[in-house]
């Protein structure tokens, strides 16, 4: 499958302005394809198995919304059936019976070789969806990576809100499997400690939590004071002897998660979100604490030696 050929995956109907490209590449149809919509009795069934055969192959779902056909389509259809096509029709005035809808739907899939999604499959999906999300969380990014994949294994492109669900399991499993490599590694009172720290007040009047957040706005030597003092406080809870194998992309992504929501609300978060993100807020916060306090020294030295 073409890159480009995203766009239309899981698209539950038909396009209103649809071009000569889309027309080409989708909608024209081969030998045995030409065959098969030959044996429908009646020049309506056939256009109406056409049409069934070039939407699955565009978007990889079945079409059944029962929308008006733009007239460029049914020209198209006409020319490569060689029948008389409609000026305008839609699916409801095609089909006066359901079954004759069924059947065409099921036809095309067979044609194409599209199946449903067995739950084995389902399985396989959730791993590799797990798999991913160590690369990117953005729940859009998987959605299409969830089509595309059902497309190329010739499975049938469910409802959105199916691969929605999908994605949530896999996103939870990710999070369970962090959560374990984090816990095999640092001690239950330290991580109950660490929990415990940030949410306790600062002597700025802050929390922990807002005051590790925090970024210098200056390279004085006041601030240069308050980041190494940020450095002395991750290193009295041992922060720097753990983790050391966490991708920086996932502490990164669950330190700013924690960050973003208030305190009192991420104290209600549940194991194992709340353990992954405790860790990776302060993974990062050390992380991040000493590559400013470097860049901060270097800029204090070049303004001493200017």
């Amino acid at each position: 499958m073409q890159g480009w050929q995203t766009t239309y995956l899981g698209m539950r109907e038909l396009p209103r302005d649809i071009s000569g490209f889309e027309l080409q590449v989708f909608f024209s149809f081969s030998r045995a394809e030409r065959e098969l919509i030959a044996t429908r009795r009646g020049e309506s069934h056939k256009l109406g198995l056409a049409l069934h055969i070039g939407f699955l192959r565009m978007t990889g779902r079945v079409l059944d919304a029962f929308r008006i056909v733009p007239p460029a389509l049914w020209r198209h259809l006409g020319n490569e059936l060689g029948v008389d096509a409609p000026d305008i029709a839609s699916l409801r005035a095609l089909y006066g019976r359901g079954r004759t809808l069924f059947d065409h739907q099921r036809v095309a899939c067979e044609a194409l070789g599209f199946r449903w999604m067995t739950e084995h499959q389902r399985r396989a999906l959730v791993r590799l969806m797990s798999d991913e999300v160590a690369r990117c969380a953005d729940r859009e990014q998987l959605l299409v990576f969830a089509r595309r994949w059902l497309y190329e294994h010739r499975l049938s492109i469910v409802h959105d809100r199916a691969i929605r669900g999908l994605i949530a399991t896999a996103l939870a499993r990710f999070e369970a499997e962090t959560a374990a490599s984090i816990r095999s590694e640092v001690p239950p009172d330290a991580l109950e400690q660490w929990s415990r720290k940030i949410a306790q007040p600062h002597a700025t009047g802050v929390t922990h939590q807002s005051w590790l957040w925090a970024a210098p706005t200056r390279h004085s030597t006041r601030q240069i004071s308050e980041v190494l003092e940020r450095i002395n406080w991750l290193q009295t809870l041992d922060v720097h002897k753990y983790l050391g194998a966490l991708p920086d992309l996932i502490a990164r992504r669950y330190a700013r998660r924690l960050a973003s929501r208030p305190l009192s609300a991420g104290a209600k978060i549940k194991d194992p979100a709340r353990t992954v993100e405790v860790a990776c807020f302060l993974r990062y916060c050390l992380l991040t604490a000493t590559d400013q306090l470097i860049l901060m020294v270097q800029r204090r030295v070049a303004d001493l030696w200017r």
